[in-house]
């Protein structure tokens, strides 16, 4: 059995013109909140969509619990439990929170979609994540962070094991931020695995043990949360040292 939930290894991604990833690698332990950083441009986005299914990379390999997978599309990633979450929530409004969170994989019983059993399964996920709406409401009608709530939800109605969530708290107030690092507390604890990619500092320190940067497209290294300095970490996102800082 590997020691990792999820690996990558020389992932390469070519789009015409411009190398997006250069032989970059990651680890993911079973239960770990792993955090990935980097400025913009770095490469995190077209990693997490090499993660998801969404491109194939031109060089690499992928394992998950130790065998090798080969994604042909974000279907086969979803089947083999892996989820995102992102900044700006892809839902749909008009629909109920119910709908957002089995769209796509609907309970079916003689042909008929069975709304009680959905709107039942879909208040026992609320009710996981401490939701403050129910499986009823319209989904337009939600905050920023209520309908990321809703995506996670969703990832778990899944039976996702590895949940990434891409700078979700960049639209969130503080008081937002806390609800979502309980809610990935609670996860860590149910042993879900977390790719927790952002910007703020405070959000690294606060979930994750490990974190991974990458620069230029490429790897840099992966440090204990609790090992490096602010000034050794931005020398690592930026390639030198920065005398200051602006909030």
């Amino acid at each position: 059995m590997s020691d990792y939930i999820l690996e990558l290894k020389g992932i390469t991604k070519i789009f015409p013109g411009v190398k997006a990833l250069n032989n970059v690698q990651f680890q993911l332990k079973k239960g770990e909140v792993h955090a990935l950083m980097g400025e913009n441009g770095a490469g995190k986005s077209t990693f997490i969509k090499v993660i998801t299914g969404v491109h194939k990379a031109e060089e690499g390999e992928m394992f998950l619990e130790g065998k090798k997978v080969d994604f042909k599309g974000p279907k086969d990633a979803q089947n083999a439990g892996i989820a995102a979450v992102y900044q700006h929530p892809t839902t749909y409004p008009d629909l109920t929170v119910s709908e957002n969170i089995f769209m796509g994989h609907e309970i079916i019983k003689h042909g008929m979609i069975q709304w009680g059993e959905m709107h039942r399964q879909a208040g026992e996920l609320l009710a996981q994540l401490d939701a403050d709406f129910k499986p009823t409401d319209e989904m337009g009608a939600l905050s920023v962070a209520q309908q990321q709530m809703v995506e996670i939800a969703k990832a778990l109605s899944m039976n996702a094991k590895i949940i990434i969530l891409d700078e979700p708290t960049a639209a969130l107030t503080n008081r937002e931020s806390e609800k979502l690092y309980t809610i990935v507390d609670k996860l860590r604890e149910e042993q879900v695995s977390i790719i927790f990619i952002s910007h703020r500092f405070e959000d690294m320190y606060r979930l994750a043990t490990r974190v991974t940067v990458f620069r230029d497209s490429q790897y840099i290294g992966t440090y204990d949360v609790d090992g490096i300095t602010n000034a050794d970490l931005i020398k690592a996102m930026v390639g030198r040292e920065i005398s200051f800082l602006y909030r």
